[in-house]
């Protein structure tokens, strides 16, 4: 009498190797994957600072001022990643789009604030205050 293995299915061995592979392409992957996350925050931060600047020389264009209160022209404009703010100086005026700690772009040490001048100059601002390209 011939003893037969059962061949059905997997072994223990092979469902743990494949296991282990999985978990070491998707440790591979997912610094890559943060970091194109935090690229899309600060992209879409960028393209509501030069949104609120074209707002902003409409309104100019129209009652000869700039607007101080981003609110009155764009509510609800904070956004879980960024929180927006207008400077008004003495011909223009700077925008400035700051990370929320708490939110998703929290982590992003390499730009923690990005700002636009009236001017079109543009600055990104590390965590240590260094100016950094972050576009």
């Amino acid at each position: 009498m011939s003893m037969r293995r059962d061949e059905h299915g997997f072994s223990l061995m092979e469902l743990l190797l494949v296991l282990a592979l999985v978990s070491v392409i998707v440790a591979m992957a997912l610094p890559a994957w943060r970091q194109n996350q935090l690229a899309a925050g600060r992209q879409e931060a960028w393209l509501q600072l030069h949104r609120i600047g074209l707002q902003q020389e409409m309104w100019h264009l129209q009652y000869g001022h700039y607007f101080a209160d981003i609110a009155s022209v764009t509510p609800d404009l904070d956004t879980l990643r960024y929180s927006y703010q207008i400077q008004l100086t003495e011909r223009g005026f700077t925008l400035l789009a700051t990370i929320n700690i708490d939110g998703p772009q929290g982590h992003d040490t390499r730009c923690s604030q990005l700002s636009l001048s009236d001017t079109g100059e543009v600055k990104s601002l590390g965590k240590g205050g260094e100016i950094q390209a972050c576009r």
